[in-house]
């Protein structure tokens, strides 16, 4: 005699084996948020970017430089030339701190007193005070290692005001370009996924309406969406939180809407392959959902590993978040973006065809 228990047990697991949706929402959805993270180096440490300018050029000095390019936690920025190309950077956000060691730098300090290397530093860089701290420690092992005795080197330290940038000034353009994505994707699929399912679009086609005119409709309601968006999430960040925005707000508004157009075409392409609304919901989200992440929504790319870096460049999202991010905190235009453009255009034209192949109105 067959045990009920067994047999009804045995029937819930074929019937949910079969039900693809669940089994991906239940059990793959959870273990690709963990493939996602796993990839990004969270346990690498922090690096600083240092201008150094060496106005001893002796044996000494040379020696150190090339010990603060040994430490892990620096980064020399060897292509700036001038001292005021180096505080343009660094007012801009692209340095941490400017190194000066002076030309007294290598010879017999006086009797109890350090030699002084002057570090400029931006006030308005949350880093700032750490990259001090750093520079101190480093100093500290360097007179150890050399003379066993404290205080050979001291830092001198002036600030000046810079571009004065928070975490949610990076993250803003990220929950921006992140919400166009998916009410782009998800929004437009669901919509003709539904529209599929009651039969709208059949109907459309015995009235003077053409496919152009409801493509034209649909893309220009999703567009509305979009710019009410950005107003929403640039009031709240704006006024609520002080997040500032560097550059001009047209075109970040204009980048925006070009932004958007891969991703509604990738939302046709999804309604028009998807059978129900249900299954166009599923497979927006794993469309949308690695982008999320991958992108740098919430934190920048280059903390993946070099190969699936180059990789995700070449993703919709990423080139929107940098042309974004380039507008909002380094007050740029487009010219500066033509690789970013090139990708956002190649996927405009790639989406278009994959939603022609699946979207069809005569054929739904």
């Amino acid at each position: 005699m067959t045990n009920p228990t067994l047999s009804l047990f045995t029937a819930n697991i074929k019937m949910m084996l079969r039900d693809r949706q669940a089994l991906f929402w239940n059990v793959f959805f959870p273990a690709m948020f963990l493939l996602v993270f796993g990839l990004f180096r969270f346990d690498q440490p922090v690096e600083f970017k240092l201008a150094i300018f060496d106005d001893a050029q002796n044996q000494a000095s040379e020696q150190f430089v090339q010990q603060v390019a040994e430490v892990k936690a620096f980064t020399r920025n060897t292509d700036v030339v001038t001292f005021d190309d180096a505080k343009a950077l660094l007012k801009e956000g692209k340095l941490d701190a400017i190194v000066t060691l002076p030309q007294s730098f290598g010879t017999a300090p006086v009797a109890g007193e350090p030699l002084v290397i002057h570090v400029i530093i931006n006030e308005g860089n949350q880093q700032s005070g750490v990259v001090v701290s750093v520079l101190t420690q480093f100093l500290d092992q360097l007179t150890f290692a050399q003379t066993q005795t404290p205080q050979l080197y001291a830092l001198e330290t002036e600030g000046i005001v810079g571009k004065e940038t928070k975490y949610l000034d990076f993250l803003m353009p990220g929950i921006l370009g992140m919400g166009i994505m998916f009410a782009s994707v998800i929004g437009v699929a669901i919509s003709v996924a539904q529209a599929k399912e009651r039969k709208i679009l059949r109907r459309l086609r015995a009235t003077p309406i053409s496919a152009k005119t409801y493509l034209i409709a649909e893309v220009g309601g999703r567009i509305f969406i979009v710019l009410l968006e950005i107003a929403l999430i640039l009031g709240i960040g704006m006024g609520f939180f002080h997040i500032h925005l560097f550059g001009n707000l047209g075109l970040l508004v204009l980048a925006t809407v070009i932004g958007s157009l891969p991703f509604l075409m990738l939302g046709f392409f999804v309604g028009g392959l998807a059978k129900s609304a249900d299954s166009a919901g599923s497979m927006s989200n794993a469309v949308t959902t690695p982008m999320m992440f991958l992108s740098g929504v919430f934190f920048s790319p280059d903390m993946l590993p070099n190969i699936v870096a180059r990789i995700v460049d070449f993703l919709p999202l990423t080139p929107l978040l940098k042309i974004l991010r380039g507008i909002a905190i380094d007050g740029n235009t487009f010219m500066q973006y033509p690789f970013e453009f090139a990708v956002i255009g190649g996927w405009i034209v790639v989406a278009f065809f994959l939603a022609w192949r699946t979207f069809r109105f005569d054929k739904v």
